[in-house]
């Protein structure tokens, strides 16, 4: 799979996977991995679709700033991201950097998100996270892939 067909594959993917599962490495030799929401779903989000329309395969994540994530990614910023489609058997997960992005944080604000963060997108449990992949693994038809971006 060349660079332009991993690209066109991971955004169908990325753009309609319900939800994303993040790994970071914590204080123990284990990785752990939660599900937080894909901002990439157009469905769900329609009002993020034209934000990550330039961003390339780069994840934004929103997340409480008092989190364990946050404390772990500190320590540690290597983080893979998963998103999968089950019913087609595609999946891909890419794997870099994570560091805080503050001038996402208005641009990826959704309405509703009080019920999280009262004070709104300033509140400053409100952060946002970048990962800009540097490695995509999976799987579509059937056929494992393997990708250095």
């Amino acid at each position: 799979m060349n660079k332009k067909e991993l690209e066109e594959l991971a955004r169908d993917i990325m753009g309609r996977a319900d939800m994303l599962a993040l790994a970071t490495m914590g204080d123990d030799p284990y990785p752990h991995v939660r599900a937080l929401f894909n901002l990439r779903n157009a469905g769900r989000f329609p009002s993020l679709s034209a934000f990550h329309d330039d961003k390339g395969l780069s994840v934004f994540l929103s997340t409480n700033a008092s989190s364990i994530k946050l404390r772990e990614i500190g320590a540690e910023p290597w983080v893979s991201v998963y998103y999968m489609i089950p019913a087609e058997f595609k999946g891909i997960c890419v794997s870099g950097r994570a560091v805080a992005d503050p001038e996402a944080r208005a641009a990826l604000w959704v309405e509703g998100w009080e019920m999280y963060y009262p004070k709104g997108k300033e509140d400053p449990d409100y952060a946002v996270l970048r990962v800009d992949p540097v490695r995509a693994r999976g799987w579509s038809d059937f056929a494992a892939f393997d990708v250095e971006l």
